[in-house]
């Protein structure tokens, strides 16, 4: 079952699929797929995210680094998707947004390919040795599973698109989580704060800005990871050099001490750098190519900078007084 949606003040389509269970009573596997199709002229690329951060170029049929002999051309194209996948032509752009991670893929100009679900009866000889049939079972009988998800998408301008792919995909990835319980109104009311933000209510995240973490640690600092959203070049507008100001982020203390970690977060960045292997790729563009950077904090004003894609880790020290 699918269902497409168009809300009123929303710039773009909701479809909703239910599949489920895929019958094997015949002895043969089937995968269940949804299509988009247009008329754009593509060819042959279209781009994909890596884990939800940056979009990398696929060209049908072909890897940048070896010469590819296309053995399975549906298979050999196929690449996951966490966040999304889009095509472009010299005029337009469609995106497609999805809530969960699947395969996708470009197999035709002009189109994009999710694969929903799958049931497999055989191994497919990848190492797993076993077949990719997930059961669920109860009053004594096992039947294949159902799958429930959402996909999103929408057609821009041609270099327009990146805007709702970052801004809804943060939307789709962290939704807001409703919580109820059923209690006397006033007595909560009066016994709780119902109204409440940690930020400064004079500022707000830039629109290029996400906070990946925010930790408290058992000694009572506070873990905090940053991180831009956009690559170099994705927008005109948002691709650039921000800021985060702590100060504004934790209004209600007093910041002691900033200290800059490594991703993980394990060893400080001072230290990990000093470890840093540097290694240079022989006939390779990108090594070549400059990493835009934020610099150190200013101890004054507490402002953390990010270049495009970039993610910073920090531990915050309050001061107790």
């Amino acid at each position: 079952m699918q269902i497409t949606r168009l809300y009123r003040g929303k710039e773009h389509v909701e479809v909703e699929f239910v599949v489920g269970p895929i019958p094997v009573e015949d002895g043969s596997g089937k995968e269940v797929v949804t299509k988009l199709k247009t008329t754009m002229e593509t060819d042959k690329t279209f781009y994909t995210d890596s884990s939800g951060r940056d979009f990398i170029k696929r060209i049908r049929d072909y890897r940048r680094d070896w010469n590819l002999q296309v053995n399975e051309p549906v298979a050999g194209n196929y690449y996951p998707i966490n966040l999304g996948i889009y095509v472009h032509d010299d005029k337009k752009e469609l995106s497609v947004l999805v809530d969960r991670t699947v395969g996708g893929s470009s197999i035709s100009d002009g189109e994009i390919e999710l694969m929903l679900h799958r049931r497999l009866v055989k191994d497919d000889g990848r190492g797993v040795a076993e077949a990719l049939n997930e059961t669920v079972c109860a009053n004594g009988k096992c039947t294949g599973l159902t799958i429930q998800g959402k996909l999103y998408f929408r057609i821009d301008p041609i270099g327009e698109g990146a805007k709702w792919r970052r801004s809804v995909g943060q939307e789709v990835y962290s939704p807001f989580l409703l919580a109820f319980s059923e209690q006397d109104a006033d007595k909560w009311l009066s016994s709780r704060t119902p109204i409440f933000s940690g930020i400064d209510q004079s500022y707000t995240l830039p629109e290029n800005v996400a906070i990946l973490t925010l930790q408290e640690l058992n000694d009572g600092k506070v873990l905090l990871r940053l991180a831009h959203l956009y690559e170099v070049g994705e927008d005109k507008d948002l691709s650039v050099m921000t800021s985060v100001e702590l100060k504004k982020l934790f209004p209600s203390k007093k910041i002691g001490r900033v200290t800059e970690m490594s991703l993980s977060a394990n060893q400080e960045r001072a230290e990990m750098e000093k470890k840093r292997l540097v290694w240079k790729v022989e006939n390779d563009p990108d090594s070549e190519s400059t990493v835009i950077r934020g610099g150190p904090i200013n101890p004054t004003k507490l402002e953390v900078e990010l270049g495009p894609m970039e993610i910073r880790t920090f531990v915050i020290d309050f001061d107790s007084a």
